[in-house]
């Protein structure tokens, strides 16, 4: 029997506690589905499972400055955690004493700041232990409708995989709605993982291979990408820093060329001619990345081949979306390959139409009594070409010389179905905000 198998019985009887439990678990990771489990069958676990006992759980809390966040962080942290550990690095405002004042049970442990976010989670794990640590940014706050959970996977583990190194991956929620899973952020106190990477930081074994996981839909919300804390923060400018240093320290690993790009550069703003140079930079660096090559260094290989497809739909390479939205459609991202295809060739064609509707304006030149109604609807399909190749201020003047000659009553009604339909998307979209 493999944890596969135990997933599946849970989902068809809940009834016993170690079901309900391993109910939590939102998916696995393939290494771990099929990891064997050492009893013979289901219900020699549901048996064992009330000699269990529940585990203990730090929750570590990794903080600079941080009082007007770090409190609601600590306090919603209550019922889950049987103590907070703070690693401060060199708070100059009320962060310690506001942590410390919201959870019965803090230790603050200080850390000057060494340019190196995995060093303090390395430290973290180094100060507790025994059971289990869950790293939450002090710029997080544990979904209230969660609370409770996290104990009741963290047991079920400990009883059907207790001598599996893993991590545990809850969802992160940003403030504009974007999630995040693989958010590699509950280990064993006593794992033999450490956290690699001075920024994007995550737990490997010593081969630099990533950790089995187990993925639960245990939601922190974050709210530290908003304008302003990014502008508090100043976090593009560290970022950046740390990125030139993981550079600096790491120079044949591509994934730092990555996210030096995709940190600091808006592929939408900046000129065809940079764009060009970065793609180059992180086609060679991708290029150059072995096929065996450990999971921290070619962990971000899929994610440059978007990243490559982004830039060249910046500078126009055609022939550069097409070669690596393949690559992409060869390990099965046929979403991502299938965007980068239908922009390529929507450009296209909005092209050619924009060119339409500017050259059959000239048609105008050859009028005569005997084609002036003809020319008529030619002026409907500029109007209608200048529509959709977003050329407006060609539309109107298209539909009056419709309109003059007798023609444009398609594109009227068009028009107007037009209207309607995005009055409807309008008022469904206010319906979503209220």
């Amino acid at each position: 029997m493999n944890l596969s198998d135990l997933l599946r019985h849970a989902a068809a009887d809940p009834t016993a506690p170690l079901l309900a439990d391993l109910r939590l678990i939102a998916a696995v990771s393939p290494d771990l589905a099929a990891a064997p489990l050492a009893a013979a069958g289901a219900e020699e676990l549901v048996d064992g499972y009330a000699r269990t006992p529940v585990p203990t759980v730090t929750g570590a809390v990794l903080a600079r400055d941080e009082a007007g966040l770090v409190e609601a962080c600590v306090a919603a942290l209550t019922e889950d955690a049987d103590r907070v550990l703070l690693v401060d690095s060199g708070s100059t405002d009320d962060t310690v004493r506001r942590a410390e004042a919201a959870h019965p049970r803090v230790r603050t442990v200080e850390a000057p700041w060494c340019d190196d976010f995995a060093h303090h989670r390395n430290l973290a794990l180094r100060e507790v232990a025994a059971g289990w640590v869950m790293f939450v940014d002090a710029d997080e706050v544990l979904c209230a409708e969660h609370a409770g959970h996290l104990r009741r996977v963290l047991r079920a583990l400990d009883h059907v995989l207790p001598d599996t190194d893993l991590v545990v991956c809850p969802t992160v929620v940003d403030t504009d709605g974007t999630v995040y899973t693989e958010n590699r952020r509950i280990l064993r106190a006593t794992t033999s993982l450490s956290f690699r990477g001075r920024v994007h930081e995550r737990p490997y074994d010593a081969a630099g291979g990533n950790p089995p996981r187990v993925y639960v839909p245990l939601r922190l919300d974050h709210s530290g990408y908003t304008p302003q804390e990014i502008a508090r923060k100043q976090k593009h400018r560290r970022n950046g820093h740390l990125l030139a240093l993981a550079r600096r320290d790491e120079p044949d690993n591509p994934k730092w060329v990555y996210h030096a790009i995709r940190d600091t550069l808006d592929p939408a703003a900046a000129a065809p001619d940079v764009l060009r140079e970065r793609f180059a930079e992180l086609a060679g660096a991708v290029e150059a990345l072995p096929p065996t090559a450990a999971d921290y260094v070619s962990e971000r290989r899929h994610d440059s081949w978007v990243l490559l497809c982004e830039l060249a739909l910046g500078f126009g390479g055609a022939e550069e979306i097409l070669h690596w939205s393949g690559r992409l459609e060869e390990v099965g991202g046929r979403v991502e390959a299938a965007y980068f295809r239908g922009v390529l060739e929507t450009s296209r064609l909005l092209s050619r139409l924009s060119a339409l509707a500017e050259q059959l304006g000239g048609a105008e030149r050859w009028e005569t009594p005997d084609n002036r109604a003809l020319l008529g609807r030619l002026f409907e399909v500029q109007a209608t070409a200048a529509l959709a190749s977003g050329r407006y201020e060609l539309v109107e003047p298209a539909c009056r010389k419709a309109a003059d000659r007798g023609a444009g009553r398609g594109l009227a009604d068009d028009l107007g179905g037009l209207r309607q339909l995005l009055s409807r998307l309008d008022g469904a979209g206010g319906a979503g905000e209220a």
